[in-house]
């Protein structure tokens, strides 16, 4: 895989370029950027996917919630549909995309949730008909820009990060590594719980970013797909199947390893459409498994478009649960990180 990757190095140096002379002509102001009249959070990366932008999302809106009126903007990856709507409940994960159809049923009342690939049009879309929002979360939007947002958050996976990495498509990167330089704060994330501080001095010497964060994942109890209710693991389980369609399963993966010696894994594209013949080929590999108290394990993003009626009709009757995810801040980085978006959103809302 090395190798083929590097024989796609020149088509790479083509797409570089071309991100290059966007970039520039953005930094330069010959291409407009809209600055919104309220505070606007970007969480993005450079790479593409799975560096944990939905949880630390949700982490934003769990801190924020309850201190200002909030919406959440996001391209809605994966829809059917095009153009500006907003979630509920019970829009379906293919009109809506997983990941705002998770914040919708996770936060409630709490959020407004909308979709829009045009982030400028969703923000005037928001502001028209929801004068009350006084903050903006723009999920996995910091190559969008055409919006200028105040606080840039950049994240990175530890185990593969931006400064390690090519530009697409010899590597995963969707702009140059000096992309980093917009950002504000730079979040490390799934990393060790514990990271020892010459490591972290080591991350630091490789990055430029003002402010820098390292962040470990958290798994919370698993839910039952049937009702969303928070249980537990069967104390009689012998075998896991794990069912996922996230850009990074790694994490997932060694974590249910730990609940069992008989973990099979089924694993699809990153934000797939699952299809009926999906969900019976699902069904299948759980019913030959030959340990007799068996489970299906899936992710929180999966657990979205597994709902749609025609599909959950086919497991409804097997016992699928899946697992949320929260992100936790290392050592005293807590403190200092909510701090810095505290201030951020009042010295905006000073100045407004």
């Amino acid at each position: 895989m090395a190798k083929f990757r590097l024989l796609l190095l020149p088509f790479s140096l083509l797409f570089g370029i071309v991100v290059y002379i966007r970039n520039f002509l953005f930094d330069m102001e010959v291409l407009p950027a809209y600055t919104p009249p309220l505070p606007v959070i970007c969480i993005g990366n450079l790479a593409m996917g799975g560096t944990g932008k939905t949880p630390h999302t949700e982490y934003l809106i769990r801190m924020l919630q309850n201190r200002y009126p909030l919406a959440t903007l996001s391209r809605g990856y994966g829809r059917s549909t095009k153009g500006f709507a907003y979630v509920t409940p019970d829009t379906p994960a293919s009109v809506s995309g997983d990941e705002p159809l998770q914040f919708c049923r996770k936060f409630r009342s709490n959020v407004v949730v909308a979709v829009d690939e045009k982030r400028k049009r969703g923000i005037i879309h928001l502001l028209a008909d929801h004068r009350e929002v006084q903050l903006i979360l723009l999920d996995d939007a910091f190559q969008h820009r055409s919006v200028k947002a105040g606080l840039n958050i950049l994240l990175s996976d530890y185990a593969s990060p931006y400064y390690k990495d090519w530009i697409l498509p010899a590597g995963n990167l969707r702009e140059q590594k000096g992309g980093e330089k917009r950002a504000h704060i730079l979040i490390i994330t799934k990393c060790p719980e514990h990271l020892p501080q010459p490591e972290r001095e080591q991350i630091l010497a490789k990055v430029h970013v003002p402010e820098v964060f390292f962040s470990h994942i958290r798994y919370a109890p698993p839910r039952r797909l049937e009702d969303d209710a928070e249980t537990l693991f069967p104390a009689n389980l012998t075998g896991i199947l794990m069912l996922s369609g996230i850009a990074n399963n790694k994490p997932f993966r060694e974590y249910l390893g730990t609940k069992t010696g008989q973990l099979q894994t089924l694993e699809f594209p990153d934000h797939h459409a699952y299809s009926v013949a999906d969900l019976h080929k699902i069904r299948e590999a759980y019913e030959a498994m030959s340990e007799k108290y068996n489970i299906i394990v899936t992710s929180e993003k999966d657990a979205m478009r597994l709902r749609q009626p025609e599909l959950y009709a086919i497991i409804q009757k097997l016992p699928v649960y899946y697992v949320p995810i929260h992100i936790e801040f290392n050592e005293n980085d807590t403190f200092r990180f909510q701090k810095l978006i505290s201030s951020y959103v009042s010295e905006h809302k000073k100045r407004s």
